[in-house]
């Protein structure tokens, strides 16, 4: 999505904060690889991220397993699914937001396929049904210019859905 300059910095603050405060549970443990992977997404460097990449590498590994084996993936499709239906503006956002986020996250977190079937299905979701998403397809159009959507179109295609979404709409 875009952002404004100082979205990284304020990543990168939060992520310091959050490794130095530590992960005592996987909950935790995904707050971390979801603000390192937005993080990342955004241009930090691998300098920038070293103190995460070791954590991932070391003691947050089991838990990033153990998060991801504990998300319900399917729930965020689900909402997705139904604020498809018609809904407000801002539950549209913050359901693609929360969904992105845990793109993000499983990128990050070296686990992409966790999400990739799921985002499959938001693909398919906006497409069937793009006037919700519509007021969201100047996001969809940035992120479709981005390296990461690049690099795996497919994990990404929900974005690549939510830049047609306004030329679908009704």
């Amino acid at each position: 999505m875009p952002h404004d300059p100082n979205e990284l910095e304020v990543l990168l603050e939060q992520l310091d904060e959050l490794l130095a405060e530590g992960a005592p549970d996987p909950d935790s443990a995904l707050e971390i690889a979801t603000v390192a992977g937005l993080a990342e997404r955004l241009g930090a460097s691998p300098d920038a991220l070293r103190n995460a990449t070791a954590w991932r590498t070391g003691p947050g590994g089991p838990l990033l397993e153990e998060a991801f084996a504990e998300v319900d993936v399917d729930e965020l499709v689900e909402t997705i699914d139904d604020v498809s239906g018609g809904a407000e503006n801002e539950e549209v956002d913050e359901a693609v937001s929360d969904f992105d986020d845990l793109v993000a996250a499983a990128v990050w977190a070296g686990m992409p396929e966790q999400v990739r079937g799921a985002a499959r299905r938001v693909a398919t979701i906006v497409r069937e049904l793009p006037d919700p998403f519509a007021f969201l397809a100047y996001d969809g159009k940035t992120m479709a210019r981005t390296r990461v959507v690049a690099e795996d179109p497919d994990l990404y295609d929900y974005w690549l859905a939510i830049a047609d979404a306004e030329e679908w709409a009704d």
